[in-house]
């Protein structure tokens, strides 16, 4: 059913529990799965030297929240590879990148009870659940 699987990785808790339900399905359907991060370029650095600090920052954060859990999907029998851009909107990013390279599921986390989360359902999660070219699975972070 799903060939190549897009993760939206940006290190919290909740992208983790989206991580393990991609982990699962790509297992189940035999698909790879690619966490996708976005390396912000701050709209507040003044300058070029600052914006390229906080990226190269952002760069590192991903990279090691990714390889911290990277082994629970290895033990699950799931290759992950992981893939950073750049881009000044995160949505537009990811949905450039699932159509760029084939995706035929993207799997992102949604935060319901921070403030953060609510903002978010009004920027990246709706952009993401407006635009997708292929089907969205939106894991909450709230317990069933």
């Amino acid at each position: 059913m799903f060939q190549r699987i897009l993760l939206a990785w940006d290190g919290s808790d909740v992208a983790l529990r989206a991580f393990d339900v991609a982990t699962d399905l790509a297992r189940r359907y035999e698909a790879e799965l690619v966490a996708v991060s976005v390396a912000n370029t701050p709209s507040h650095a003044e300058t070029a030297a600052d914006r390229a600090e906080s990226v190269q920052a952002a760069r590192l954060y991903l990279q090691q929240t990714l390889s911290d859990v990277i082994d629970r999907a290895q033990r699950a029998g799931v290759e992950v590879t992981h893939e950073i851009v750049e881009g000044d909107t995160p949505a537009r990013a990811l949905l450039d990148h699932a159509h760029e390279h084939g995706f035929d599921l993207i799997v992102c986390g949604h935060h319901h009870e921070r403030r953060v989360g609510r903002l978010l359902l009004k920027g990246i999660t709706h952009d993401l659940v407006a635009r997708a070219p292929v089907p969205l699975l939106v894991v909450s972070d709230r317990a069933l």
